[in-house]
């Protein structure tokens, strides 16, 4: 039959019944397949499996089964040296048991009491002479036979199993430390055998004595510690270079775009497209802005006046390995035949025209071929794009017209503020939703909201909350406000 059949009838762990094959205990007919010697065991191995199991609860070592399977007339011997060594043992633990049995705690204060108490118990019963130290009990490698964990290693930390578990779990023979291959449940899993990976490995490997298990966990604590550390230091170091590699690239990439943009802006054709224009900024957009139209829309209220730069780019094929910068900022390449460079510009006009440059340079930064198209699909949407924004515009601004007048004019407003007032925050609608403008219809909006100030120089925040699910508004509301 094979190990795993075996296992099952005696109980016994794979790595425990190897281990008996390896110690010479049993010795089952070997067979060659496909390469490889597989282990066929008989109703005689597993009866003496079943054997050893039984005499390894009596704490019989191995070294004396061994011996008395080889000279079974030394036998006798044995077992009365293991009983007299039981006898001297339960010898012991009937002398306590009868000492402890005429101690009366009662009444005691402290140990050291009791320790008193239990001498003038013990001076009823002679001492016996104190027997010699049994061997220790070595049931390793049992799996789950294995009832007795030496005290010394128990509740220990176990690092290697905590920072390395798969390959630790694998050398210790302590299998399911795969668990830690499942995401999340495997960080967890980690601590746990740190927590219990000396318990573990007992039970599943054997061990000569608790001094070899602990040097070899003493190695793979040292080993993993040190793996670790010297992974951690090689992250930070590739961290590191990938940091200055990427500042390089950053900054080789703009100072080349510098210079083609440079050289784009000094051809004729860029002189020729935007003649007579200004570069449109964003405190020149700020100036412009008006409380209906976003930044962007304030680009096109001078038609013949601003242009932009929407995009610039470029690729240079084989950059990276092929060219450096020096300390006054030139660009040097090993190999100028090598660097060829495509640049792109996207540039709009405030006329809603959108043109594309496609150029061409080398090592040199300078731009051999230079092509400049109208963008007319963009174009054509930039068109439609404003067209709907500046006639939405005009819809709220009837909309908010009509809505002054509406809210001046109503009893509450001349009872707060009066005939005589002044908007210090221009009057805009409560909602507005351009959802529908730029699919042809018309702007959404409702609500009403202003700041004003009074004749008598007090605030009011005036507004009419709209809510656009309902559909409807709310009633006109005036609010005081204080100035800090």
């Amino acid at each position: 039959m094979k190990i795993k059949e075996v296992c099952e009838r005696t109980g016994l762990t794979e790595r425990t019944v190897r281990f008996y094959m390896q110690k010479g205990l049993v010795a089952p007919r070997g067979e060659w397949r496909n390469g490889r010697e597989y282990s066929e065991f008989s109703e005689t191995d597993v009866e003496m499996l079943q054997a050893i199991a039984t005499l390894r609860e009596l704490s019989f070592s191995i070294d004396e089964i061994l011996t008395m399977q080889r000279t079974p007339g030394a036998i006798p011997s044995i077992v009365k040296a293991r009983r007299d060594a039981a006898r001297l043992q339960h010898e012991t633990a009937e002398n306590a048991y009868a000492v402890l049995g005429r101690l009366d705690p009662n009444g005691v204060s402290d140990v050291t009491a009791l320790a008193a108490r239990a001498r003038e118990a013990a001076a009823y019963r002679p001492h016996p002479a104190p027997p010699p130290r049994p061997a220790e009990v070595n049931n390793s490698g049992m799996g789950d036979r294995c009832n007795q964990v030496p005290l010394e290693i128990q509740e220990k930390w176990n690092w290697g199993a905590f920072l390395m578990p798969v390959i630790w779990g694998l050398a210790n023979h302590v299998y399911q430390a795969l668990w830690c291959f499942v995401p999340i449940i495997g960080f967890f899993y980690s601590f746990y055998l740190g927590a219990h990976g000396n318990e573990l490995a007992w039970k599943h490997h054997y061990w000569e004595s608790v001094e070899e298990f602990r040097r070899v966990q003493r190695k793979w604590a040292v080993g993993t510690i040190c793996i670790s550390v010297a992974i951690i230091a090689l992250d930070i170091g590739i961290r590191i270079a990938n940091s200055h590699a990427a500042a390089k690239e950053k900054a080789l990439h703009e100072t080349r775009l510098a210079a083609m943009e440079a050289q784009l802006h000094a051809t004729s054709e860029w002189e020729k497209l935007v003649s007579g224009r200004v570069e449109w900024t964003d405190a020149m957009a700020q100036e412009c802005k008006k409380e209906l139209l976003i930044q962007d829309d304030a680009f096109y209220l001078a038609p013949e006046v601003y242009y932009r730069i929407t995009y610039s780019d470029y690729y240079d094929f084989g950059e990276n390995e092929n060219a450096t910068i020096k300390p006054n900022g030139e660009v040097v390449f090993q190999d100028g035949t090598a660097s060829h460079a495509v640049y792109e510009c996207s540039v709009e006009l405030s006329n809603m025209e959108r043109w594309a440059f496609l150029c061409e340079a080398g090592a040199d930064n300078v731009l051999h071929v230079v092509q400049c198209e109208l963008d007319e699909a963009a174009t054509e949407t930039n068109r439609y794009y404003i067209e709907m924004r500046l006639r939405a515009v005009e819809e709220i601004e009837a909309y908010v017209a009509e809505k002054t007048a509406e809210v001046t004019a109503s009893a509450l407003w001349q009872e707060k503020i009066g005939p005589d007032y002044e908007f210090t925050e221009a009057p805009l609608p409560g909602y507005i939703s351009y959802e529908k403008v730029y699919e042809g219809g018309d702007v959404e909006c409702g609500g009403y909201s202003a700041s004003v100030r009074a004749a008598d120089g007090t605030l009011w925040y005036v507004h009419i909350d709209m809510d656009p699910e309902q559909n409807a508004e709310g009633p006109l509301t005036m609010e005081p406000v204080a100035e800090e």
